[in-house]
């Protein structure tokens, strides 16, 4: 069949119409596209960060550089807002909450956030009803609340805040399963960490220093409370109308009260390990690192096992496990390490000149073998393994003279290994003895 070349001079026009005009579109598509990125940056996208979340989709990432931003910024969607080394500054220039955040599955980290409005309830960061956020290693000041997680906000994770000179550091109200960790909480006028009807939540690894009250609960149940420091408080620990919490392996020091109970009855040890209680005078006459006598708070709440020595908690990771190496002493601590290739652990001890030092260690077996023999200055001490030791975890108590030492954990060979190892190496000799012997005979 021919061409028919008069039909194409009328399509071949059309044809390159339809092209300019779906290029034109394409190039439009890609500016919209490129309007909402995976990774938007303030302010060289946008200048505002608010701007920033109204243009993002769901699971964009917005960064915010260096820099004083003064708005009010509300995160009604699923994103991760990333600061600058705390140096992205949100101000609210004393009105109201400076943060909101609406939605869950919200991750806000590395931004200083200051001056909310002066009222106790206007927040630094706000959620309402916001699940499954990470809020972790920013500077919240100056504001009523630093963060507080509000009504219905489960399951969220507050790490690595520092949180200081607000009425109220962290507060939680009317929410559960929450993290509250690692977070330093200072010079807040009424309490640094307080729950309020806000039950099953975990508070552990936190400073609490120089509040109204260190850590207050106020009709909370259920709540964890362990292995903070609470120190320089109007009150260390606080329980108004809050029964069956679980408060143990706590650092509680030089506060004017130690605790202060209202109607209120929890556990505060842990079977065999309570609280370090820096007014404690009881004595250690058996010398396991646990008071001898219970420190009596109130007439229902008792620490039946003191700790003598500050708690102090070391992770280790070990085959791509977490493990927990834990001490009681009355030492400073520093240096801890674990030896991987040869598993051995060591750390420097430091106290007052001539006065008599202990450490009250626990070390998981898995991390080394059964027995151990531990050195102070290179010298080996005497160890005493505690009767609470089981099939998983070594309990060992020893002492020292202070100044500054290294100790050193080394593990040594189990007794059936080192009688394996005899037999083997006996075999070997007796076979080359053999092999030598019948040479000389030929």
């Amino acid at each position: 069949m021919g061409v028919d070349y008069k039909m194409n001079k009328t399509v071949l026009p059309s044809i390159t119409i339809l092209c300019l005009l779906f290029t034109t579109f394409l190039i439009g598509f890609k500016t919209s596209v490129n309007a909402s990125p995976d990774i938007i940056h303030v302010p060289a996208d946008y200048a505002k960060i608010q701007w920033a979340i109204g243009n993002a989709t769901d699971g964009d990432t917005i960064i915010v550089s260096a820099g004083i931003y003064y708005e009010h910024v509300t995160i009604d969607k699923p994103l991760t807002l990333q600061g600058e080394n705390r140096n992205s500054i949100i101000d609210g220039n004393n009105t109201g909450h400076v943060v909101t955040i609406t939605a869950d599955n919200v991750n806000i980290s590395d931004f200083t956030i200051q001056n909310s409005g002066s009222g106790f309830w206007d927040s630094g960061l706000y959620t309402y009803n916001s699940s499954w956020c990470n809020i972790s290693y920013n500077i919240l000041t100056l504001n009523g609340h630093g963060i507080w997680l509000d009504w219905d906000s489960d399951s969220n994770i507050l790490t690595g805040n520092n949180v200081s000179h607000n009425l109220v550091g962290i507060g939680l109200s009317i929410s559960r399963n929450n993290i509250v960790t690692n977070n330093y909480v200072f010079s807040s006028v009424y309490c640094g960490i307080g729950l309020s009807s806000a039950s099953d939540n975990i508070i552990t690894n936190n400073l609490a220093k120089n509040n109204g009250h260190g850590i207050w609960l106020d009709y909370s149940t259920n709540v964890t409370v362990t292995r903070n420091t609470v120190t320089n408080n109007l009150h260390g620990i606080s329980l108004d109308h809050s029964d069956n919490n679980m408060i143990f392996h706590n650092n509680i020091v030089n506060n004017t009260y130690q605790a202060r109970i209202i109607n209120s009855t929890s556990t505060w040890d842990s079977d065999y390990e309570g609280n370090y209680w820096s007014d404690y005078d009881g004595a250690d006459i058996n010398q396991d690192g646990i008071g001898d006598t219970a420190y009596m708070i109130d007439a229902n709440n008792t620490d039946n096992y003191p700790l003598m020595g500050m708690f102090s908690d070391f992770e280790v990771i070990w085959e791509e496990e977490t493990y927990h190496v834990t001490t009681i002493c009355n030492s400073t601590i520093s240096a801890f390490q674990f030896n991987q290739e040869e598993r051995i652990l060591s750390f420097n001890v430091t106290g007052p000149d001539f006065t008599v030092g202990f450490c009250r260690i626990t070390i998981p077996k898995a991390l080394i073998n059964e027995t151990y023999t531990v050195l102070v200055d290179g010298e080996q001490v005497d160890v005493t393994v505690l009767p609470v030791s089981n099939s998983t975890h070594a309990f060992l108590y020893f002492t020292y003279i202070h100044s500054t030492h290294e100790v050193v954990i080394i593990p040594e060979f189990p007794p059936t290994l080192i009688l394996i190892l005899f037999m083997i190496t006996t075999l070997i000799v007796i076979i080359i003895t053999k092999k030598k012997a019948s040479r000389t005979l030929h």
